[in-house]
């Protein structure tokens, strides 16, 4: 009777036991591009703290990076753990920065950037495999949470690859690496060593201002904006790696000198000034790197045959940054 019973419930048993692992476990798990996706979703609308190890190239800074989202809009504020007492509080509208009197970068506030991790990878996934290869890599264990490792590699050798671990159960990112696609070689790196995902957000506590008291303060105002129609360029890049689109522009009294480039994961800017002086000088190439951003500058004459320093600044390649730097082209 029992060995009867035992040859009539065996099979139904392993179908049920087939069915819950092909169709349990794979209800759950994402291919890489989904997991890309996923990360956009969940670092756009998630609210976080924790500690944020940054390497340059050269060094670490470990910073406290928290992030809030209330209805709908993300504010951020990063503030260096050891070091000057800078302070980073970024919305959807712009970027503040407050600066201590030993801050080095004091002199080139003006000139700063950034965006958040909300802002870092393009919601068009599917854009973005025109230009990368996306790949699974193993799994770790980052801030005690598993991490799903992913490959952004691009199919073109014009620009960097990127290695990113995303934490399993929130799709948080955890981990990033930029890496060259020549040699491998590591060229910068940021890392969660602590974090702790925030539920039921009291507004109020997005809203402290909880910083020291500074002797600087600079806002910029985002310039996510594309459309040239109503200002004045009279120079064009000519040669724009596939994949990269405008992505913003800044004028000066209605005369555009900036424009921003981005493919979902690289940027790269171009910007034109007039030559201090407004006199012509012997060919100039210069080109400076702060970690893995190559600045290349070099003077050209302009449409009305005024001297002008061209300044391609961007994390690619430095035979990327010339080819672009050489193919800015002046109205005549």
């Amino acid at each position: 009777m029992t060995d009867s019973k035992y040859r009539f419930t065996h099979p139904i048993c392993y179908c049920i036991v087939i069915a819950v692992c092909v169709f349990g476990v794979r209800g759950e798990e994402r291919t890489a591009t989904e997991w890309v996706q996923a990360m956009h979703e969940a670092q756009a609308k998630r609210s976080f703290e924790g500690i944020l190890d940054y390497w340059n190239g050269s060094d670490i800074i470990s910073i406290e990076y928290s992030q809030y989202v209330i209805d709908g809009k993300v504010k951020v504020k990063a503030k260096p753990i050891k070091g000057p007492k800078r302070e980073i509080n970024r919305t959807d509208e712009g970027l503040s920065i407050s600066f201590s009197p030993d801050d080095e970068l004091r002199g080139s506030s003006n000139e700063l950037s950034g965006d958040s991790l909300s802002r870092l990878i393009t919601p068009d996934v599917a854009t973005l495999s025109e230009s990368y290869d996306i790949d699974e890599l193993s799994d770790r264990i980052i801030a005690d949470r598993t991490a799903v490792g992913i490959s952004i590699m691009p199919k073109q050798a014009d620009r960097h690859g990127f290695k990113i671990w995303i934490d399993k159960s929130t799709a948080l990112m955890l981990r990033m690496e930029m890496c060259d696609c020549d040699d491998a070689q590591q060229l910068k790196m940021l890392q969660f060593t602590e974090i702790r995902v925030l539920e039921g957000l009291d507004p109020a506590l997005a809203n402290a201002d909880d910083s020291d008291e500074s002797d600087l303060s600079v806002s910029i105002v985002n310039t996510d904006e594309s459309d040239e129609s109503n200002i004045q360029a009279g120079w064009e890049p000519n040669y724009i790696p596939d994949g990269f689109k405008l992505s913003a522009t800044k004028t000066k009294e209605g005369v555009l000198f900036h424009r921003k480039y981005s493919d979902g994961m690289n940027s790269f800017t171009v910007q034109i000034r007039p030559l201090p002086g407004n006199k012509k000088v012997d060919n100039i190439q210069l080109e400076t790197m702060v970690g893995p951003t190559i600045i290349a500058s070099r003077n050209a004459s302009g449409s009305r045959g005024r001297p002008q320093i061209i300044i391609v600044v961007g994390d690619l390649p430095r035979r990327t940054i010339w080819k672009i730097s050489e193919g800015v082209k002046f109205e005549r």
